[in-house]
């Protein structure tokens, strides 16, 4: 108004009817805004005392205030919801019936041992393939290499044969045994295929095959476990404890050994070891002494699986993978003290964190922002640093092959830190810009984040509510697994003819002819295992062929049963995007519920969060269904695509590898469009209690007239809780390192950055969890934000229910936008 006046006064030379025309604007302005200050003066007064007298999804019907007696605002109530999309949830009802059949089916026909059939070291399915046929267990010659978790990376390091049956008693074989009973020693020897005990007249020649590993020189009394022969006797256990467990009367833990024994398997079992003890205590002495000083001689299974995942890195040299190995453990036994007060100091600085963002989430949210660009420049000083010093003093590169070695040879390299300093530097550069530009879009996103902190401080059991969904999660992902398996193991056994070749002899050397009713066998073609062990053989000799084999190749399915497994992976999808749905609607309904209550102070539900649950599960699971639906057919199109591409690799097509790359693209994009459209149309529901297709309909058309400040808020306030969660985890990790070399002589590690490393990965973890309900809130507080905006105009008879701050940056803008405007009608006038 004031250049309005300005340019008035300036404009001497101008026609009187111009003149009178800019008269008459600058009265009616003036006359626009002395309404704008009356009507805004009025809605301050009259809205203590008049509420709104309609009732609709977002305002609610209140009473005037008696003058001489003021009564508290009356509750404020919802819509009431209903029952949406119940056909949805009908069908979603009937896969679960189907499904649980199919569980059924599966858990009656299947069979787990036809899955998990053990195979010996020469790759013989024991009990099916040709040679061991008639030997359906498996034994393992030296089992306390398996009793360690690198089994699970590299598989059991020891010879294992198929037997006919596991043992029955214990044996050793060594220089005790008394040459008369060199005959029934022989007999009690468990022998590779490649070995005829007739032939053993001798105790030399029995130790020479012990000696070359194709006999077992000790074993003990066996329990068949899924076709496997485990010592599960408690006599043969004896001299695997140690004495001072054998002596103990009381049920007390057994004191810290640094030997492995099988008694680290069964710790847990405290009435089996009492009455193994008892037992030992009364027979100290059985024949099986040289097992327990073998075991005792191994090195611990964690020591073992540490050094396996050093050798993954590229380090060969085992001694030097052990020796870091150990130094690790010793490491981690030294300090899970520190670990664990610092996890809990982590814990707590994270709560702390929320608690304070409803108060000072201004400074908070920036001191985190400036915390993340004071670390990383000091990070790019300090690879400067180091990039200088290198480039003038080099050093020589270290030539062991060992781990430590080649990280030392790294971080000396000025190449190394001359990156470090690029990407830092890069880093920094491209936050500092994304901060400038979307600074106004922050100050949306810190009073969201103010709304959210006070909504999860009213509702705190939302914080522990994630627990439910991943509780499901792992219920229901346990018993999918388990009805695959089973379906996986109805149908018939296949058997295939390969050729079994040496790795040192990569050129087959025998000749192996087929009569018979084999004659029509061929390399890679169907055969039956006892029909090639008796009418195959050797050229012009009598014995079984050694290089081409019948093999087990897979269960063939029959049409029905690959059907259900399809159905059932479908069924599953489905299940768990309904599990992840069920958590979003109620996180949605409990911060709607506080976001659409007027009076926060007084009118606030109770147990919001079991009342959110209880509405979720009585009107919106048809909807839920509905949602998780669409996702589950995007997620099954992806999962055909993934196996039609492992299908056609063997072709090694271009043209539809580059296809299938594109498609499997294409529906990733789409599975996560459907994701952001889903969550916001669970919101929706939550509000207004309508089904999905108008809850979806609704939320896009939000999200397409604010798209850009949708998504600016949504990924500026994921940003922001990125650099709180970094920040956190900084500072623990900080601190912990400063304890740890301070003082040295208490904790006394090798490696600094084991414990360290330890702190980051369960920090970062634990704080992701924790503001993942705050991405929640934030999302839903945001659409209601809209949702306010669109419905009410912050009249006495539309007030908003928003806050003071979010309505002040709301009415910034509208003014803005009404400045913007008569801006332009003035200038097009």
């Amino acid at each position: 108004m004031d250049n309005l006046r300005g340019q008035r006064m300036s404009m001497k030379n101008v026609c009187p009817e111009e003149m009178a025309e800019m008269a008459e604007m600058w009265r009616q302005s003036r006359l626009m805004e002395e309404m704008m200050d009356k009507r805004r003066s009025q809605h301050m007064a009259m809205r203590n005392s008049v509420m709104m007298d309609e009732i609709r999804p977002l305002q609610r019907q209140v009473s005037r205030k008696e003058a001489a007696a003021p009564s508290p605002m009356p509750e404020i109530n919802h819509k009431k919801h209903s029952c949406t999309d119940v056909h949805c949830l009908i069908i979603f009802v009937c896969f679960i019936v189907a499904w649980f059949y199919i569980a059924h089916f599966a858990l009656s026909q299947g069979d787990l041992n036809r899955v998990v059939l053990p195979t010996d070291s020469k790759n013989r399915k024991c009990g099916i393939d040709s040679g061991v046929v008639n030997k359906p267990y498996l034994y393992f010659f030296d089992l306390d290499k398996c009793l360690d978790v690198e089994t699970a990376l590299g598989g059991c390091k020891t010879k294992q044969v198929c037997v006919e049956q596991c043992p029955q008693q214990a044996f050793v074989w060594g220089d005790h045994v008394a040459d008369s009973e060199l005959e029934n020693a022989k007999n009690l020897l468990i022998c590779d295929d490649d070995v005829d005990k007739k032939e053993l007249r001798t105790r030399a020649q029995i130790n020479s095959a012990v000696a070359q590993g194709h006999c077992s020189a000790l074993y003990v009394k066996s329990t068949v476990v899924f076709n496997y022969c485990m010592p599960f006797s408690s006599q043969d256990l004896c001299n695997f404890l140690p004495d001072s467990l054998k002596n103990r009367k009381r049920r007390s833990l057994p004191p810290p050994s640094e030997a492995l024994s099988l008694n680290d398997v069964f710790d847990r079992y405290d009435e089996f070891k009492r009455r193994t003890a008892q037992f030992c205590r009364r027979n100290d002495t059985t024949p099986d002494v040289m097992l327990k000083q073998k075991v005792e001689q191994t090195h611990s299974s964690s020591t073992k699986l540490i050094a396996a995942i050093i050798a993954k890195f590229g380090s060969n040299d085992s001694v030097g993978n052990e020796r870091l190995a150990e130094d690790i453990k010793k490491d981690l036994k030294s300090s899970w003290k520190v670990i664990a007060m610092a996890f809990i100091i982590h814990v707590t600085l994270a709560l702390l964190f929320i608690a304070l963002l409803r108060y000072v989430a201004r400074p908070l949210v920036w001191l985190s922002i400036f915390g993340v660009f004071i670390g990383l420049a000091l990070s790019l000083l300090y690879s400067v640093k180091q990039y200088s010093f290198y480039s003038r003093y080099p050093t020589v590169p270290q030539h062991s092959v060992n781990l430590m070695a080649s990280l030392e040879n790294i971080v000396h390299n000025k190449d190394f830190w001359m990156w470090v300093s690029v990407l830092t530097g890069a880093v920094f550069v491209i936050i500092l810009l994304v901060v400038l530009v979307l600074r106004k879009r922050i100050a949306i996103a810190i009073a969201l984040i103010k709304e959210a902190s006070k909504a999860i401080t009213s509702t705190i059991s939302s914080i522990f509510f994630p627990l439910f969904p991943g509780f499901l999660y792992i219920l229901v992902s346990i018993l999918a697994g388990v009805v695959l398996l089973y379906l996986s193991s109805i149908g018939n056994n296949s058997f295939r003819v390969f050729m079994q070749l040496d790795a040192n002899n990569p050129l087959p050397v025998e000749s192996c002819e087929c009569d018979g009713p084999a004659m029509s066998y061929e390399l890679n073609g169907k055969c039956l295992p006892d029909v090639f062990e008796a009418h195959c053989h050797i050229s012009n000799t009598n014995r079984s062929c050694v290089e081409t084999v019948c093999r087990f190749a897979e269960i063939e399915k029959t049409p029905m049963v690959q059907w259900f497994t399809y159905f059932c992976i479908f069924t599953y999808f489905w299940v768990v995007f309904f599990i992840s749905a069920y958590g979003d609607m109620v996180l949605a309904c409990t911060f709607s519920m506080w976001y659409w209550t007027f009076d926060k102070k007084n009118n606030l539900e109770t147990m919001p969060v079991f009342k959110a649950m209880a509405k979720t599960t009585l009107y919106h699971l048809g909807t839920l269904a509905f949602g998780s639906l669409v996702l589950a057919v995007c997620r099954m199109i992806r999962y055909l695509l993934d196996f039609l591409e492992k299908r056609l690799k063997m072709y090694n097509n271009k043209l539809t590898q580059a296809l299938l790359c594109c498609m499997k693209c294409f529906f990733w994009l789409l599975e996560n469009f459907l994701r952001f459209l889903n969550r916001n149309a669970y919101i929706t529901c939550a509000i207004h209690s309508t089904s999905f297709c108008a809850s979806s309909q609704k939320a896009f058309g939000l999200i397409t007239q604010n798209i850009l400040r949708m998504y600016a808020i949504d990924k500026v306030s994921d940003f922001l809780f990125l650099l709180s969660k970094i920040l956190l985890t900084a500072c623990t990790c900080f601190a912990t390192h400063l304890v740890l070399t301070t003082y040295p002589q208490v904790f006394n590690v090798n490696y600094p950055w084991v414990p360290i490393f330890f702190i980051v990965i369960l920090g970062y973890i634990m704080a992701d969890v924790i503001f993942s309900t705050y991405s929640m809130a934030v999302d839903t507080l945001f659409f209601c934000f809209l949702e306010d905006s669109n419905e009410n105009d912050g009249s006495a008879e539309k007030p908003y229910y928003m806050s003071k701050n979010l309505s002040k940056l709301l009415n910034e803008k509208n003014a803005q936008k009404k400045v913007k405007k008569m801006r332009g009608d003035f200038i097009r006038q």
